[in-house]
């Protein structure tokens, strides 16, 4: 039987036996802990030593986060419109093409959309 990771992360916020620690994720497991204020330096801590089994890495977090419900909203990149056909036109980085779009015009951007407009549905 399969266990979601954030099963475990919420095991160890509710302080819930588990028999299937061998499935825990500590990349998953930090990132979640780093977004509540009493667990992120916890979870920098595990991030220092990253050879440490994961088995290891969960008992750590078992024993030091303190019982509470931590429910925190993931950090999701922002879309910017028209990104995508400035860096396939101009052959630019993200970075590049996010500076271009500062200085173009709406009339260069909806040329450069009309250039690449192949037709079709």
């Amino acid at each position: 039987m399969a266990v979601n990771p954030f099963d475990l992360v919420k095991a160890i916020n509710e302080k819930k036996e588990v028999e299937h620690k061998f499935n825990y994720n500590p990349y998953l497991s930090n990132m979640a802990f780093s977004y509540s204020m009493d667990t992120v330096m916890l979870a920098n801590e595990m991030n220092k030593y990253p050879r440490l089994s994961p088995r290891m890495q969960f008992d750590f977090m078992y024993g030091t986060v303190s019982k509470g419900r931590r429910y925190n909203k993931w950090y999701k990149e922002e879309t910017i419109p028209h990104l995508e056909a400035v860096m396939k036109y101009y052959k630019y980085s993200k970075r590049k093409a996010i500076e271009a779009l500062e200085v173009l015009t709406q009339d260069n951007i909806r040329d450069i959309i009309k250039s690449q407009d192949t037709g079709g549905r």
